[in-house]
C-alpha cells in the first residue's frame, strides 16, 4: 500500500504530469508509426533501425523533446481539467505550434525534399491518438476519484446550512461525497444523518477516533465569529491538514485568525467562500512519490544485503529460546492510524507488560537479544513494513498505541508527529534520542527533533539521515 491518496492530498499535480508525459509518448509513437509505414509495412513496425535511418528521425525526435520541454510552460497547472475545450486550447495548441515550427525548419534544411503528404498524414494521425488518449485519461481520472484515490476525505465543521450546501455540491456521479463526516456547530441540533446522508458528530465527541475511523485527510473549519479560538487550537494539535473558511462577505472574522495564528498561506475561493490552508503536511505530491520510490528501491537492496544477517539472527534466537522468531506489535502510523510493526524477538517468552519500554540491563532481554538491539538488527524485519507502505525508511519512530495516548495528554502538539509515515530511523535518532524514554523531558526533546524534520523535510535530508544512521551503526553508537 502506497497511501496513494496522500499523493493527491493538495492537488492533481502528479496526474497532470502523467497525462502530459503520456501525451508526449503517444505523439512520439504516432510519428514513429507514420515514419515506418511511409516506406515499409506493418511487419517492419518493430524494426527500430528502419526508423533511425529514416529522413524523419531527427524531426520526430525534436518534436518529442520540445513537446516534453513545453511542460515547463504549463507546470503551474495543479488541477487536472477534463474538458476537451481546455485540452485543445492548451495541449493541442502547444503540439501544433511545435510541429509546424519544426516542419518549416526541416523543410528548408532538407532542400524541400520532404513529403508534404507524410507531414499532413502524420500530424492528423498524431492528433487522433492524442484525442483518444485524452478520453482514456479522463476515464482513468474518473476511476481514481470513484475509488477514493483522488479525494481529500474531508471532515467539515460548520453550521447545518453550510454543511448541507457543501455535501450537495461535492457529490460526484456515483453519489460519493468529498465530505465524509461533519461536526454541526448549531447549538440546537439533533441527528441530521437522514438529511445529510453522512455521519455527524459534536465537537466534544472523540474527534481523534472519528478522524481515524473515517480516514480523514483534511479538516475544514468554518469561521463565522471570533469565538472559535478553542476549536482551532484543539485542531492544530492533530496531524491533519486544516482549512479555515468563511463567507466572502465575512472576511473580518477570518482576518482576525490570520493575524492571531500568524497564517501566511495563500487563499483560494470556492462557492462564495474564502479558504486559507494551515498546518499542511509537506509530504504530498511529486516529492512524496519520489520518497515512496526511494523507500521501495532501498528496502529491496537492504533486504538482499542483510538477508544473511537476518538468517543468522533467526538461528541464534531459535537456539536460545525457540519460537516465535518475529515480535509483532500495534504502533501509531500516519494520521494516527494503527498498524502492526515487525521486529526480531529479543525478549524472553515470559509474560510481562509489553507496554513497558526496554532499557539497558533489562532482565527480559535474551542473551543474543542485547547484541541484536545494540546493532539495530532486530529492526530489519521492518523492511517488510516499508514494502507494505506502513512505514518509510526515514521518519519519526512509531510509538506504541498506549504511549501515543499517554503523551498526547501530557505534551502539547504531540500528535502532530504523525503527519507522515513513521520511519525505521529518523532525525531524532541520529541525534541520540532513540530507544527508551524513561522521562517526559526525553520525549519532549525527541518530539522537537521530529517536528523539525516534518517542517524541513526534503529528499536530500532523508538521504543524509540514512547515511548518518549507517555511520552510527558501524561505529557502535546506536544503543
Amino acid at each position: 500500500m502506497l497511501n496513494l491518496e496522500k499523493l493527491f492530498q493538495k492537488d492533481d499535480e502528479i496526474f497532470v504530469f502523467y497525462s502530459f508525459l503520456s501525451q508526449a509518448i503517444i505523439a512520439f509513437f504516432a510519428l514513429y508509426t507514420s515514419t515506418i509505414l511511409s516506406e515499409n509495412t506493418l511487419l517492419e513496425l518493430f524494426y527500430f533501425s528502419y526508423f533511425v535511418k529514416s529522413q524523419y528521425f531527427y524531426f520526430v525526435l525534436c518534436v518529442f523533446v520540445l513537446y516534453l520541454l513545453s511542460y515547463l510552460l504549463i507546470r503551474n497547472r495543479k488541477n487536472y481539467v477534463k474538458t476537451f475545450h481546455y485540452f485543445i486550447k492548451r495541449d493541442i495548441k502547444f503540439f501544433s505550434t511545435i510541429y509546424f515550427f519544426l516542419f518549416v525548419i526541416f523543410f528548408f534544411l532538407n532542400n524541400q525534399k520532404i513529403s508534404y503528404i507524410w507531414f499532413l498524414n502524420s500530424f492528423i494521425f498524431s492528433l487522433l491518438n492524442l484525442f483518444l488518449l485524452k478520453a482514456l485519461n479522463n476515464q482513468i481520472y474518473k476511476y481514481l476519484i470513484i475509488n477514493n484515490v483522488i479525494q481529500r476525505n474531508i471532515l467539515i465543521i460548520a453550521n447545518f446550512a453550510t454543511v448541507k450546501k457543501f455535501v450537495e455540491s461535492y457529490k460526484n456521479k456515483k453519489k460519493k461525497s468529498l465530505i465524509k463526516c461533519c461536526i454541526i456547530t448549531d447549538s440546537n441540533i439533533e441527528n441530521y444523518f437522514n438529511e445529510l446522508k453522512i455521519p455527524n458528530f459534536k465537537f466534544n465527541d472523540n474527534i481523534y477516533e472519528i478522524l481515524n475511523y473515517h480516514h480523514i485527510g483534511q479538516i475544514w473549519l468554518e469561521i463565522d465569529n471570533k469565538r472559535e479560538n478553542s476549536k482551532l487550537e484543539e485542531l492544530l494539535k492533530l496531524p491533519f491538514d486544516i482549512k479555515i473558511f468563511s463567507g466572502i462577505n465575512n472576511k473580518e472574522n477570518i482576518n482576525y485568525y490570520i493575524e492571531k495564528f500568524n497564517i501566511t498561506s495563500t487563499s483560494d475561493k470556492k462557492n462564495n467562500y474564502i479558504f486559507y490552508s494551515i498546518n499542511n503536511s509537506r509530504f504530498t505530491g511529486a516529492p512524496l512519490l519520489v520518497k515512496f520510490l526511494i523507500d521501495k528501491v532501498f528496502a529491496i537492496l537492504i533486504l538482499l544485503i542483510t538477508s544473511p544477517i537476518i538468517l543468522i539472527s533467526i538461528l541464534l534466537i531459535l537456539a536460545e529460546d525457540g519460537f516465535p522468531i518475529i515480535f509483532k506489535q500495534k504502533r501509531t502510523g500516519w494520521d494516527g492510524r494503527k498498524f502492526s510493526i515487525f521486529k526480531l524477538r529479543t525478549l524472553k517468552k515470559e509474560k510481562f507488560d509489553k507496554s513497558i519500554q526496554v532499557q539497558a540491563g533489562d532482565k527480559r532481554l535474551l542473551f543474543f537479544g542485547k547484541f541484536l538491539r545494540r546493532l539495530s538488527i532486530d529492526e530489519l524485519p521492518q523492511i517488510y513494513n516499508v514494502l507494505r507502505g506502513d512505514m518509510s525508511l526515514v521518519g519519526p519512530r512509531p510509538h506504541m498505541i498506549e504511549h501515543s495516548k499517554k503523551y498526547s495528554n501530557i505534551i502539547k502538539n504531540f500528535l502532530t508527529r504523525h503527519k507522515c509515515n513513521p520511519g525505521i530511523t529518523g532525525w531524532a535518532q541520529i541525534h541520540g534520542y532513540r530507544g527508551a524514554t524513561p522521562d517526559d523531558e526525553l520525549m519532549k526533546k525527541r518530539l522537537e527533533y521530529d517536528i523539525w524534520y516534518l517542517k524541513n523535510w526534503s529528499i536530500g535530508l532523508d538521504l543524509k539521515i540514512m547515511f548518518k544512521t549507517i555511520y552510527a551503526i558501524l561505529k557502535y553508537k546506536v544503543d
